[in-house]
């Protein structure tokens, strides 16, 4: 990520400050920091994984005339018309920065529409003092700024943001409002704290007496409504895909991914796995569950290596402290359910270098979100809760309309890519990159608008026919944990499964009433209703949500917060999310003074680390 601070002219503390947010942000000893500032007083802080081949790691870019200046975090796999990107490996150099900034300032700022990567790039004038900050289309890495009258600063982290001078750190009540109205995630550009925003993707940021963000690529128009037939577009498909994946690990040294028993993960490993010499396929989740039933069969077809590893293992610390830990390093922004996805995390740095992620997989290439047409759909999907301390149906039916139109003429579902996936799905996968190189092959900008150019009735089939046909050992055999069938199974057998799914729970509970066990089908991968409900984690999970100094009990009252949370833990009603999302929120506000306390009491270190 970068962190940047830009104060009032002739100030000579930024590169204190700068080293004060890289030392909130960085999160470990194998991330290297680099802090430059520019004449003009722009200072900026490059973390990244410590890269030994990068002797120029962190260097900004130049212009001959010594105006201009650039900096970039992250990488790119395709520069369009605006450069050439030979490798990720080629795009993280300072020659590629050089080149980088040479076309920016031939072709203007919006031309970085163009570069399809994961990054943040940081422009300066040093003359006029203006910043440039700009992310790619789809926010690959997370960015947020403040503005305080003692300058402005941006970063990777919220927490970056909070160790500029001036930046204020309280609490958003409107944040839990919403986390808990909508499947435990923020809306839109909010944070839990009042005086930081998060930039969505696509965004130029511009810092000069005062701060204004812009959008420099917009979301297609909706589809047409007739295409060509689906078999036309199946070998267009494969082949963006082939280079999608080719691009994302032609450097890797060990490849890998988090495997489910879904169908992304599986494309990723179907192809994956023949570019490189070895492939490492993690899955985690209840033993035996459908989800590793089936990855392991996917891992076999491919000659992975596979590792399975066990929530709610019982290894010290128990899953609730696991999860806890990682709430400050991802600023409380991941409510407590989809913190599990953390609880493998230590695993990934000794088995890849490349974490090849199946994010949105089946909602750029298939129908996922395709039913979003109005705001009651749009709150379908969401999903709106309907608990007693979020907002009312009246006033959500009012946001997804006031949403859905301020879109248009962008089809309605990409309201789903502008406030649920950077909220609630992006930042869980963001959060590995301090510890591996995160790859999306999914939001490979050709990939994506061959599949958004795609009319209804083609994306209906074409993602599931085009695995089926390229894979076949991949998905004609093996389940989608979806269904328990094949994706190439008729719609008469997959009717028949479930009638067969729904006898076999009726025999079970029949055999448990006469004292004969049958061993049960596992389909979820995760079981937090009945680990939540454990004595001793209930105890800890109300201890934080009703403490003394409970938040939330101030913003919708003690007695209705209790309500709520005795409605899931006593009667079921309502979902785990929202507790989630109150645990997460009053641990994160808890504890984010000592932290901060923590991050500035030896600046020096976070100065001399850079060197």
């Amino acid at each position: 990520m970068i962190c940047g601070w830009l104060g009032p002219l002739g100030a000579r503390d930024g590169g204190r400050v700068a080293a004060s947010m890289a030392r909130a942000a960085r999160v470990h000893a194998g991330q290297r920091v680099v802090i430059r500032e520019a004449p003009g007083g722009l200072a900026v802080a490059v973390i990244d994984l410590d890269d030994p081949a990068a002797g120029d790691f962190g260097e900004p870019a130049v212009s001959a005339n010594q105006r201009y200046w650039l900096w970039m975090s992250g990488e790119a796999y395709d520069g369009g018309a605006l450069c050439d990107v030979r490798s990720a490996q080629q795009s993280r150099t300072l020659a590629f920065r050089q080149t980088l900034l040479d076309a920016l300032l031939a072709r203007g700022v919006d031309a970085i529409a163009g570069l399809d990567g994961r990054y943040h790039i940081a422009l300066f004038d040093a003359v006029d003092r203006v910043a440039t900050v700009m992310n790619d289309r789809f926010g690959g890495l997370p960015l947020f700024w403040a503005h305080s009258r003692e300058g402005t600063a941006f970063a990777g982290g919220v927490r970056g943001v909070l160790m500029a001078p001036g930046v204020d750190a309280a609490p958003d009540a409107d944040a839990i409002r919403e986390a808990v109205t909508f499947g435990g995630f923020r809306l839109g550009e909010r944070t839990n704290v009042r005086g930081v925003t998060r930039v969505r993707g696509g965004t130029v940021l511009t810092i000069d007496t005062r701060v204004s963000c812009r959008s420099y690529w917009t979301w297609p128009h909706e589809a047409p409504a007739a295409d060509r037939p689906v078999t036309a577009l199946i070998e267009e498909a494969a082949g963006l895909w082939r280079r999608a994946i080719g691009v994302r690990v032609a450097d890797a040294r060990r490849p890998g991914q988090t495997l489910s028993g879904g169908l992304d993960s599986r494309a990723i490993l179907a192809e994956g796995a023949q570019r490189a010499p070895a492939w490492t396929a993690l899955t985690y989740g209840v033993p035996d569950c459908d989800d590793a039933r089936y990855a392991k069969r996917a891992a076999a077809a491919a000659g992975a290596k596979w590792i399975f590893y066990p929530l709610y293992s019982g290894h010290a610390p128990d899953w609730l402290a696991r999860r806890t830990a990682y709430i400050q390093e991802t600023d409380g922004l991941i409510q407590l359910v989809d913190l599990m996805h953390y609880e493998a995390l230590h695993l990934q740095p000794e088995l890849m270098d490349v974490n090849v992620s199946g994010y949105i997989g089946d909602v750029v290439c298939g129908t996922t979100y395709d039913s979003i047409v109005d705001a009651a759909s749009l709150l379908a999907k969401l999903p709106f809760s309907g608990v007693e301390i979020g907002w009312t149906w009246d006033r959500a039916i009012e946001w997804a309309a006031a949403t859905i139109g301020a879109l248009a003429p962008s089809d309605a579902k990409y309201s789903i890519y502008e406030h649920k996936f950077p909220q609630a799905i992006h930042l869980i996968f963001q959060s590995y990159a301090p510890y591996v190189r995160v790859r999306a092959p999914f939001t490979d900008y050709a990939l994506f608008d061959f599949f958004a150019a795609r009319s209804r009735q083609a994306r209906a089939t074409l993602y599931t026919t085009w695995l089926a046909r390229k894979y076949p050992a991949f998905f004609r055999r093996i389940p989608d944990q979806r269904t328990g069938m094949p994706i190439t199974a008729p719609q008469w057998l997959i009717a028949l499964e479930r009638l067969r799914r729904g006898g076999m729970r009726e025999i079970r509970r029949v055999a448990r009433a006469l004292s004969v066990p049958i061993p049960p089908r596992i389909r979820a991968y995760q079981d937090e209703d009945r680990q939540w409900a454990v004595p001793a984690m209930r105890r800890q999970i109300e201890a934080v949500i009703l403490r003394p100094e409970s938040l939330a009990a101030g913003i919708f009252g003690r007695d209705r917060v209790a309500r709520t949370v005795a409605d899931l833990f006593d009667r079921g009603i309502g979902p785990v999310q929202a507790i989630g999302a109150l645990y997460t929120y009053e641990a994160y506000h808890r504890d984010l003074p000592a932290y901060l306390r923590s991050r500035k009491a030896d600046v020096t270190s976070a100065l001399e680390m850079s060197q």
